[in-house]
């Protein structure tokens, strides 16, 4: 793309920018226009002209994140573009998005905004600490009770290069003022990986009446690299102590 077209496109972001400013003053919801109308320049853009705009635009979302108000906003229009998920007990929210890297690896934005122990707003980036390089895109959460306290139980989505898919879930706990992943979540892991080629069903998902977190398991082929056709279906049921794996 060329630097003059390049310029054009953040051009057209900052007339939008200063357009929902004036219009800010007569709408009750500005942040959520805001956002959604800079999430739509950013989703029309070719992949070149996203990594312009990424940088503004987390940290926009960021700025947002970091006034508590926004924990209670709806985000009717952003969630348009950005995938948000609340938590039964209303303690916490989670936001994830498509950065469109343009790489065959997506790379996702994913945040957790939440109430801490003294009752006030704060938010963290699930990216951070890194986790071995592996994004996901959110796609459920559950809040879950074992020895005695609450707990979070994220699951997502995510695909690589080599035409593998995957879904993860993590476990996490608001603890003081923050939001930690638990470690041995899922027997000495803190992820439970399921992989598998893409077109496969790994159909994660977890049953809040039967507290059983099932999916279909496929074993690697290590000659080929590839994930076998071979179906096992996995169950972990949650006890007392946490999940057991019982299938």
């Amino acid at each position: 793309m060329s630097i003059i077209l390049i310029r054009t496109h953040i051009i057209t972001l900052l007339f939008t920018v200063i357009h929902l400013s004036v219009y800010s003053q007569e709408n009750e919801n500005y942040s959520d226009e805001f956002l959604s109308e800079s999430f739509k320049v950013y989703n029309a853009a070719d992949f070149e002209m996203a990594y312009h705009i990424t940088p503004f635009l987390r940290e926009r979302f960021i700025s947002e994140l970091r006034d508590s108000s926004s924990f209670y906003n709806p985000f009717d229009s952003l969630s348009r573009y950005v995938r948000i998920k609340y938590s039964s007990d209303s303690l916490v929210k989670t936001y994830s998005w498509d950065e469109r890297n343009g790489s065959c690896c997506h790379t996702s934005a994913t945040f957790a905004q939440f109430k801490t122990e003294s009752g006030e707003i704060n938010f963290v980036d699930l990216e951070k600490p890194e986790h071995n390089g592996i994004e996901i895109f959110i796609f459920d959460m559950q809040k879950i009770e074992f020895k005695d306290s609450s707990f979070y139980m994220i699951l997502g989505w995510g695909t690589c290069c080599g035409g593998k898919f995957y879904e993860i879930a993590r476990i996490y706990k608001i603890q003081g003022n923050d939001f930690v992943q638990i470690e041995k979540a899922f027997g000495n892991e803190k992820d439970l990986y399921i992989g598998a080629n893409r077109g496969q069903e790994t159909d994660l998902k977890y049953d809040p009446e039967s507290k059983e977190l099932t999916y279909n398991f496929y074993e690697m082929d290590e000659d080929s690299g590839f994930y076998k056709r071979e179906i096992t279906q996995r169950k972990w049921v949650l006890k007392k102590e946490g999940f057991k794996l019982v299938k």
